[in-house]
């Protein structure tokens, strides 16, 4: 293994699951930052990643934990979580807070959440 590879693994390991808990963290140092939730769009991975970041006042991207992905966080793969989720049924798009649960999954109603787990 290379040592940008060895770097790369240990930067992973050093910040995955971390992005919340570093941005508070953050944020007790600087109470002008503001946390996001929302999604790093991993162009090397082409995946669609859940995560967490500060931005400053003029909108500014500031994430603690940037260096887990191996394109290292550049800001126009961020995508700021507008409250709206898919049903892990049928895919229609509800607000988060009208959203019931099964399991770890988002459904949109009863009927879903039976059909989900093959009740119907």
């Amino acid at each position: 293994m290379s040592i940008f590879a060895e770097e790369r693994q240990s930067d992973y390991m050093k910040y995955r699951g971390r992005c919340k808990e570093l941005c508070e963290a953050l944020i007790k140092e600087n109470p002008d930052l503001e946390i996001v939730r929302g999604y790093y769009h991993e162009p090397i991975w082409n995946t669609k990643e859940q995560h967490f970041w500060c931005k400053d006042k003029s909108g500014n991207i500031i994430d603690p934990t940037r260096k887990q992905f191996p394109s290292g966080g550049m800001p126009e793969y961020y995508e700021e979580f507008n409250g709206v989720i898919e049903c892990s049924e049928c895919g229609k798009r509800i607000k988060e807070e009208d959203a019931d649960m099964a399991g770890n999954y988002p459904v949109c109603s009863q009927l879903c959440a039976y059909k989900l787990v093959g009740l119907v």
